[in-house]
């Protein structure tokens, strides 16, 4: 019964997965880019790994952000090889998964990029490459385990949680959750972040995280995404990540737990989440500020 009544709980979150859509009437202001139209350095979206978020589609409006940032985008099929990154300067990837787990949302969980790609872009960004790696909740945290994991970071493949019935996390100074860096001290003044149920990670020794989890959160791990039961795994959220970066020899990395915050989306063609928002945040902000930490 107990069971039964967690399913009820969470099940307004299964709908809000299942109805989102991109909302390709957001027109985001970028008032300072960094670069003359299509000016800048190539940044690379990865589109050939099953990705939940393509640029043509739920990450339109990152496109849109990066493209008036002025940007030189280009949108990446099919697998990661050396020359594939040539010329490359940021490379963007966002909620990848194996095709064993598209429209399979359970364990196991396989992983989205092969060993070989893993190397490829570990090597290349240990050389000055730049990544942007946004994996969101279980199976997108599993999936990119083995990359995320050979940058030093550790990923949990579930859902970062303060309790039933939050659609949306608030990150701000005043709550210690959003810090102080580099990355939020930048350029533009932010103080309030909004993410959308993602997952929590652990940061290398070196990294600074951005979005920092508090002790009322937990993650979540159930074998099939967004069902939830008493039995299911559960691990202490506290001070882990949901937002941070790091150099990675003399390259880049950024990792986000959560990938809606940087999109603009629609649930039933009506309430807006991510940078449409309606709710007061500083969210394009801090992207802004990431893709120029990313294209120095």
């Amino acid at each position: 019964m107990r069971k039964l009544i967690l399913m009820l709980i969470w099940l307004p979150f299964t709908c809000f997965s299942q109805e989102q859509e991109a909302d390709h009437d957001y027109v985001p202001i970028v008032k300072k880019p960094l670069f003359e139209n299509n000016q800048g350095p190539l940044l690379l979206i990865d589109a050939g790994h099953n990705n939940f978020h393509k640029p043509d589609d739920k990450f339109a409006a990152f496109a849109k952000v990066a493209t008036a940032t002025g940007f030189h985008l280009q949108t990446l099929e099919g697998s990661i090889k050396t020359e594939t990154l040539h010329g490359v300067k940021v490379l963007v990837i966002a909620n990848a998964l194996n095709e064993k787990n598209v429209g399979n949302w359970q364990l196991p969980v396989h992983q989205a990029f092969a060993a070989e790609e893993v190397e490829v872009v570990r090597k290349w960004v240990s050389e000055g490459g730049s990544l942007f790696l946004m994996a969101d909740h279980m199976p997108f945290a599993g999936a990119v385990e083995a990359l995320a994991g050979s940058l030093g970071y550790t990923m949990y493949n579930g859902f970062a949680m303060a309790g039933p019935g939050r659609k949306y996390d608030i990150f701000t100074f005043d709550n210690d959750m959003l810090k102080h860096t580099s990355l939020t001290d930048a350029r533009s003044a932010i103080d309030t972040i909004i993410t959308y149920t993602g997952q929590a990670f652990k940061i290398p020794e070196k990294a600074t995280s951005i979005l920092s989890f508090n002790s009322k959160y937990k993650i979540l791990m159930p074998e099939v995404a967004w069902q939830f039961s008493k039995d299911m795994k559960m691990i202490n959220a506290d001070g882990l990540s949901q937002l941070a970066y790091s150099n990675y020899g003399s390259g880049k990395v950024v990792v986000s737990g959560e990938a809606a915050m940087f999109t603009a989306q629609k649930v039933s063609g009506v309430v807006k989440f991510g940078l449409n928002s309606d709710m007061p945040n500083d969210n394009l902000e801090l992207l802004q500020n990431i893709l120029e930490w990313l294209a120095r």
